[in-house]
C-alpha cells in the first residue's frame, strides 16, 4: 500500500508564487495532497505515484529559488507517515482558517494510529508466543 509523506520547507518559501508553483509541480508530477503554510515553513502531505517522482519533486522545489530570488530554500525535511490518507486529486492549497482544525485532527489520527500499531505489536507478540508454546507441547 502506498505511504503518505510529510515535507516541511523552511527558507524564504512562505510566498504565493512559490505555493503556486509548487501546487503547480504537484499536479505535472501526478503528486495527490495538500500544500500549506505552518508556522515557520510549508508544509505538504502527499501521496507521491513512485520513488522516481518523489525525488524529483524535492530536486525541483530546491531549484525554484534559481529562478526567483524572492524564493530561498534551505532546509528540506522529510518524513514518511507510515499511513495512507487519500486525498482529492492534485496537490491542493489549504487556507490558514482550515490548518488549526486538520492540525488537530492529524494529530488525533496519528494518536489513534499508534495506539492500534501498539495493539497490533503486542498481539503478535502473544500469538507468537503462543505459537511457541503449541509447537513446544505438540512436537513429537
Amino acid at each position: 500500500m502506498a505511504t503518505t509523506y510529510e515535507l516541511r520547507i523552511y527558507g524564504r518559501v512562505e510566498c504565493a508564487e512559490f505555493m503556486d508553483k509548487v501546487e503547480s509541480l504537484g499536479r505535472l508530477l501526478d503528486v495527490d495532497g495538500v500544500i500549506y503554510i505552518y508556522k515557520d515553513s510549508v508544509r505538504i502531505l502527499a501521496n507521491f505515484p513512485n520513488e522516481k517522482k518523489r525525488q524529483l519533486f524535492k530536486e525541483i522545489i530546491k531549484d525554484l529559488e534559481d529562478d526567483d530570488g524572492l524564493i530561498k530554500v534551505e532546509k528540506i525535511e522529510e518524513r514518511e507517515l507510515n499511513v495512507y490518507i487519500e486525498f482529492p486529486k492534485g496537490l491542493n492549497k489549504i487556507s490558514t482558517n482550515e490548518l488549526e482544525e486538520i492540525n488537530k485532527k492529524l494529530d488525533k489520527t496519528i494518536n489513534y494510529l499508534d495506539k492500534i500499531i501498539d495493539s497490533l505489536e503486542k498481539q503478535i507478540k502473544v500469538s507468537k508466543e503462543i505459537r511457541d508454546i503449541l509447537k513446544d507441547t505438540f512436537e513429537v
